[in-house]
């Protein structure tokens, strides 16, 4: 078929799918290398419509040592900035996922060591599968973050190093890898082997999961492991190709190193490391490995390499060392092996001033495995103290707790906490808590109050010192969580909890010290906090002072308190002066001793004076005297509680007419459950007419309720006519009730209609 056919299936008005492009290629006779450029060119048609992401290229156009391929090696005969590349056996099942992802978006994720060719196979396979894709490098979580507010389809993400977006506070998480693949990008990444297993490490029982987010993003991923060495097959399609390149000859003769290692000079940093001539060099060097091995992950500054430095350097090297010692031996660390690479990279923020120094991957790799169980020197550590950037805090604080090293953790805490760290401050607190130093931790607190904002911590502290009777100290510690968690308005579990603390170690009146001048101010929850210690602490007198002078919560604890001391005087005392609090409480008193005579007058006062839970209660034990004349006449007097338990009583003797003539006024007055008790009454003895009376007559009050029953008694007797009347009257639920009868009888009737026919 011409190549005319096929343009113009192409330039047509419709588009066709992938699938469909293939086939047609495919029975055009073309096989897969010649079917590349059409389907090329197919993809940048249906894709011209696609919004560009910011800051994206096409794959095509994508320069491979921008996404992370390592430099390599320089040859004579070399040409190219890459090497030609070698075909991995690994190759098929690579683009295979990334086709499969493309698909309706995926996650593809390559694990193995610094220079075992990951970038490059990466970089190859999307290359050969996603063309005409776009393709985003985003520098960090925002910037992902920023693109899935707003995706466009057919991108790929490319993530790279993966470990770099998860030693950070806001770590790439499944959430929102999920988000992506969602939109349909194709996400794709290398991971180093030991961060592989070390965050998908199954949880240890007992101890936190602190790695449960990073093994629930790599679950997501489709997962390719690359082999550090070459396969015999693929040293064969090296060897075929070593004509081309004169590279791939060097490092298929190189016996010290793996394939792609030697072609990233791998061997060179190493060996510029173990063997340097320079040992202010190699000190540098070493000070830059260890400081990675323990935690840090941003450009290492030339302030804490020159001072950790001197803890790699003999005695004799460091009196003779020269006035430029330093920049010797940053210039042999930072030298170009065969043109590749260093062992440290120059970064800047500056034209011409590097402001920091990053390892190489391959070297930290090796360094890692053979300095594995070497402690670092004390100057070492010193120099990460006092040295590290804010970003490195937690991964150095995880560093040294996991080496033991409590005496530079204490210093790492000491040191964020004079900077501003919350966190720092908190952590400082607990680690000289927990190592009985409550004096030093006392005092820290004291000082940082203002970051550490925890009544947690505080009470860490403060219960040792009133468990030792140092109250000044712990009333310095304590007191500014007497008012909520650190001085917030609100009463909070916390307050609770240190008020308790100061009772339960005999100190209320310190406590009430510390509230008395707020809860004098106005603050209610210092008032609050102030008649919880009063009454826990037994102090009726001020209690009663406060409670007179309108302080509503001084009131209830006094009358709490006065329930625990059993004083039925004294709440006598506050039920005659119109305490309905006090009234309850001291009835249920009188109760417990079975004195229903006194509870009874207590609640008939409180009920007088129009408590209705004291009516409640009153009407219960009248009923269980068998008091129904003072139930009569406070049923007369419209008290509601009366009415229906004077007329359950009626009932249950089946003096039904004396029930009915109790309910009537209440219900005709509004009181609903009066109303209920009385249909239920009619009901019962089968006046359907009067209870249809009474429930039309509360409906019509608005009482949904009486609606409901209503309209449920006319459906169920068939009175439609009344029904009917209810629909027109607008009574809820009336016309629903109405229309399913309607629906019902339409249905009966065609039934018997087709019998009839049958």
């Amino acid at each position: 078929m011409p190549k005319s056919t096929i343009s113009n299936l192409l330039s047509g008005g419709t588009v066709p799918t992938r699938n469909r492009m293939v086939t047609f290629l495919t029975a055009c006779g073309l096989d897969e290398e010649s079917r590349t450029p059409w389907l090329a060119a197919w993809e940048r048609v249906a894709t011209a419509h696609l919004r560009r992401p910011a800051g994206a290229v096409r794959i095509r156009e994508a320069r491979a040592r921008l996404l992370g391929v390592h430099d390599s090696i320089q040859a004579d005969a070399a040409t190219r900035e890459l090497p030609v590349y070698v075909p991995r056996d690994l190759d098929p099942d690579l683009r295979t996922a990334i086709t499969a992802a493309a698909e309706m978006g995926g996650f593809v994720l390559l694990v193995g060591g610094s220079s075992v060719g990951k970038s490059r196979a990466l970089y190859e396979a999307v290359q050969a599968a996603l063309p005409e894709w776009w393709l985003i490098h985003p520098e960090d979580v925002a910037a992902i973050r920023a693109f899935a507010a707003c995706p466009s389809p057919r991108t790929v993400v490319w993530l790279d190093e993966l470990q770099r977006l998860l030693s950070l506070e806001n770590r790439l998480t499944a959430g929102l890898a999920r988000e992506l693949i969602r939109a349909g990008a194709v996400l794709v990444a290398t991971l180093w082997p030991h961060e592989y297993h070390e965050r998908s490490a199954t949880r240890i029982p007992g101890m936190p999961d602190l790695n449960a987010g990073d093994r629930e993003l790599l679950d997501i991923a489709d997962l390719i492991d690359v082999p550090d060495r070459f396969s015999a097959s693929e040293r064969r399609r090296a060897e075929a190709l070593s004509g081309i390149d004169s590279r791939i000859r060097v490092a298929l003769d190189s016996e010290d190193g793996g394939f792609t290692q030697v072609l990233a000079a791998g061997p060179d940093l190493v060996r510029r490391w173990e063997h340097a001539h320079d040992p202010y060099g190699k000190a540098v060097l070493t000070a830059a490995l260890d400081a990675r091995r323990v935690g840090v992950q941003t450009p290492l500054t030339r302030t804490l390499l020159v001072a950790a430095a001197a803890a790699y350097l003999m005695p004799a090297d460091q009196a003779a060392a020269p006035p430029d010692w330093a920049h010797q031996a940053l210039s042999y660390a930072t030298a170009k092996l065969r043109g590749a690479t260093a062992a440290l990279t120059p970064v800047s923020n500056e034209i011409g001033r590097p402001t920091g120094y990053v390892v190489a991957d391959f070297l930290y790799q090796h360094a890692r495995q053979v300095r594995r169980e070497v402690p670092l020197p004390e100057l070492a550590w010193q120099a990460l103290v006092e040295h590290h950037q804010d970003r490195d805090f937690d991964e150095l604080v995880a560093g040294a707790a996991r080496r033991g090293r409590s005496g530079h953790l204490e210093a790492l805490y000491r040191r964020g906490a004079e900077t501003g760290n919350r966190d720092a401050a908190r952590q400082l607190v607990d680690l000289l808590v927990t190592q009985g130093r409550a004096d030093e931790a006392s005092a820290v607190l004291i000082r940082h109050d203002d970051q550490v904002g925890d009544w947690i911590t505080a009470l860490s502290v403060g219960d040792p010192l009133l468990q030792q009777g140092r109250v000044d100290e712990a009333i310095r510690v304590l007191g500014p969580y007497l008012l909520g968690n650190y001085r917030d308005s609100g009463i909070t579990w916390g307050t609770r909890e240190v008020i308790d603390r100061f009772v339960k170690y005999g100190y209320a009146d310190e406590a009430a010290a510390l509230l008395r001048p707020h809860a004098d101010a106005g603050n209610r929850d210092a008032s609050i906090s102030l008649a919880r210690v009063l009454g826990a602490s037994g102090r009726v007198e001020e209690l009663r002072l406060r409670a007179d002078a309108g302080d509503q919560t001084a009131a209830l604890s006094l009358v709490d308190l006065l329930v625990r001391m059993g004083d039925t005087d004294g709440l006598r005392q506050r039920a005659d002066m119109g305490d309905l609090h006090a009234a309850g409480k001291l009835a249920s008193l009188f109760v417990e001793q079975h004195k229903l005579g006194d509870a009874i007058a207590v609640l008939r006062q409180a009920a007088d004076a129009g408590e209705g839970d004291a009516s409640r209660r009153l009407a219960v034990l009248l009923l269980k005297e068998g008091n129904l004349e003072e139930l009569r006449e406070r049923a007369s007097a419209g008290d509601q509680p009366a009415t229906r338990r004077l007329a359950d009583r009626l009932r249950a003797e089946r003096r039904f007419e004396e029930a009915i003539d109790v309910l009537r006024p209440a219900a005709n007055s509004g009181d609903r459950l009066a109303a209920d008790q009385l249909v239920d009454l009619y009901m019962a003895r089968g006046e359907v007419e009067d209870a249809i009376g009474v429930l039309r007559q509360h409906a019509d009050a608005g009482y949904g309720d009486a609606a409901v029953r209503l309209v449920a008694l006319l459906a169920r007797d068939g009175r439609l006519d009344d029904l009917q009347a209810e629909v027109n009257a607008g009574t809820f639920g009336a016309a629903e009730q109405l229309a399913a009868i309607t629906r019902s009888s339409t249905r009966d009737n065609d039934d018997a209609a087709g019998r009839l026919k049958l």
